[in-house]
């Protein structure tokens, strides 16, 4: 592993025997990908000047929504397709954080959990549009479950705009530019919100509780001390640059925990990582190093279960794209985002930057059956995972 080019991706390789046990087979499967994204294994594509006909080949991507080196592009699209939709007009950026006690239900019950995080969010700012603002508004959010250091700290974004439909009349109003909502009190209806809904689910046989919480007295303990906790609301106005919030959140709508560019060093010898975080309280760029099998561990449990929704949308962001252009009074344009395109490459013979592809080249009948392979002998203890070939027998 060279130091100097170390990614995610090359720890996943490089460092199989470090991977944490206990994860689930899509969990071994989505880590297998993003090992060998852009490095062969996965096959290899073609691309064909359209000049002079010269061909290159290049590795194929995983195209796994947790890979840090995939979806930039899609990120950039993404990120213009919701300004589209968003109103110009002031906007506000919230964050919905839960208390530390809450941190252990959230890991166990990650889908569960994160229903109800947004479910209560969301409830909380309709209350709120609706008694102060008489509105029906619009706001979507992105869920993180990490911080800066890897550590396991569930969150919620959200991009609220300052106006909606007036309930009276139907016409679009804005509010007050420079101030949503009193954040105190915000704080108060969420943590309501969250604990009456966590008691709704004392009776879920799907819900997985801890050893601590396994009897009904014990869970009511829980909540009582949970009422005791803050739970915390953020709340700032984007000035104008509405823009690079979305930019801001779009990062990671398409990869989880750190992006390669953060990593500084990797000691093979010692079997540790080196990267930057910002330590929010002295505002500081610092640089921490965890040993290579905690740092899986950290990245790992991240992972975002099957099939779930990290990106939400409510009020008149859902249904058609000009929902709110349609309301009487509505700003004729939106916030505005434009896609640009990455530079195309340039043939090395001839200088022409247009190419034609041709995907998936390379069959990946391999990497299955190695991954087959290798996880029965995982399931046996034999050996760490692999996308290689099975050996021949005999």
């Amino acid at each position: 592993m060279n130091s100097m080019l170390a990614s995610v991706n090359d720890v996943l390789r490089e460092w199989r025997h470090l991977w944490p046990g206990g994860l689930g087979e899509r969990d071994y499967s989505t880590l297998n990908l993003i090992a060998h994204c852009r490095h062969g294994e996965l096959g290899f594509n073609r691309a064909q000047c359209d000049g002079c006909h010269h061909q290159e080949w290049y590795p194929s991507s995983c195209g796994d929504r947790h890979c840090p080196q995939c979806l930039g592009p899609r990120q950039a699209k993404w990120s213009e397709q919701v300004c589209e939709r968003l109103p110009d007009c002031p906007h506000f950026h919230v964050v919905f954080t839960v208390p530390e006690e809450f941190h252990g239900f959230f890991a166990r019950n990650y889908r569960i959990a994160g229903d109800l995080l947004f479910a209560a969010a969301a409830e909380t700012l309709r209350t709120f549009q609706r008694n102060d603002w008489k509105m029906e508004g619009a706001f979507f959010g992105v869920l993180h479950t990490w911080g800066r250091a890897l550590n396991w700290h569930p969150h919620l974004h959200l991009l609220v705009s300052a106006g909606g439909r007036r309930l009276a009349d139907g016409r679009w109003a804005e509010a007050r530019p420079d101030y949503l909502f009193p954040v105190r009190a915000l704080s108060k209806v969420f943590r309501a919100v969250m604990l009456r809904r966590i008691e709704e689910l004392d009776a879920d046989p799907a819900v997985r509780w801890a050893a601590r919480t396994a009897s009904v007295e014990q869970r009511r303990d829980w909540r009582l001390l949970l009422a005791t906790k803050g739970w915390n609301i953020f709340s700032r106005s984007t000035l104008g640059n509405t823009r690079a919030v979305v930019r801001y959140l779009a990062r990671y709508t398409s990869r989880i925990a750190i992006s390669n560019h953060r990593i500084k060093r990797v000691d093979e010898d010692r079997q540790t990582v080196s990267f930057e975080w910002k330590d929010h309280r002295d505002g500081i760029t610092k640089e921490m190093t965890l040993g290579g099998a905690e740092f899986l561990r950290r990245f790992t449990r991240h992972l975002v279960p099957k099939g779930f929704r990290r990106i939400r949308y409510y009020g008149l962001l859902t249904g058609a794209k000009g929902r709110i252009a349609a309301l009487p009074g509505a700003p004729s344009s939106c916030a505005g985002e434009k896609h640009v395109p990455p530079e195309r490459p340039k043939c090395a013979r001839c200088g022409c930057d247009r190419w034609s592809y041709l995907a998936a080249f390379l069959t990946r009948r391999a990497c299955v059956e190695g991954f087959n392979h290798a996880r029965s002998l995982v399931a046996r203890g034999l050996e760490s995972f692999s996308l290689s070939p099975p050996a021949a027998s005999g």
